[in-house]
């Protein structure tokens, strides 16, 4: 009975974020900012993280694009997720928190430092990075990023060079 909630839920938060989305394009301000974020997984069975991550693709706005293991014993698996409207990192953590206690409520009372895992309001740098601000960081484990990370800036990447075009070919008329 759980999982049939759990669907309808879901099904119901899809809807939610879709028109949210396509209503905020219609904005003079679309609230469109990126966020890289780096969540603390709770559930830890492959069924558990495979229906985690694949609820946060399904939700228009967000996407997950992997999972990081834990760098050493007893620290939780990160998953990395991008969502559109990221001006406020710690609500989307509540909300990935939310849909996680939603999933598999045996993690609720789990605590990993983030909002939506316990009494946090704030949000730890370290979880967070708006791409369009840093251009070749790498996304690591929240322990160890700020200590082999080094941010670049735009304009310290190399840029790419433009691909030579192939010049066509012309025809010999007789």
């Amino acid at each position: 009975m759980h999982y049939i909630t759990y669907a309808l839920w879901l099904i119901k938060e899809i809807y939610v974020a879709g028109f949210g989305l396509a209503f905020s394009a219609f904005k003079k301000d679309p609230e469109y900012n990126p966020v890289i974020l780096r969540y603390p997984l709770r559930v830890n069975t492959a069924w558990e993280i495979f229906w985690f991550t694949s609820s946060i693709t399904a939700t228009p706005g967000t996407l997950s694009l992997g999972l990081r293991e834990p760098p050493r014993e007893g620290l939780p698996r990160i998953v990395i997720v991008q969502a559109a409207q990221g001006s406020d990192p710690a609500s989307v953590m509540e909300d990935l928190a939310d849909m996680e206690e939603r999933l598999a409520p045996k993690v609720k009372g789990i605590d990993y430092g983030v909002p939506g895992q316990g009494d946090y309001d704030e949000l730890d740098e370290a979880f967070y990075e708006y791409p369009l601000e840093t251009v070749g960081r790498q996304i690591r484990a929240p322990e160890i990023a700020q200590q082999e990370d080094t941010a670049l800036n735009a304009d310290e990447v190399a840029k790419p060079r433009p691909a030579l075009r192939k010049q066509p070919r012309s025809k010999d008329k007789e």
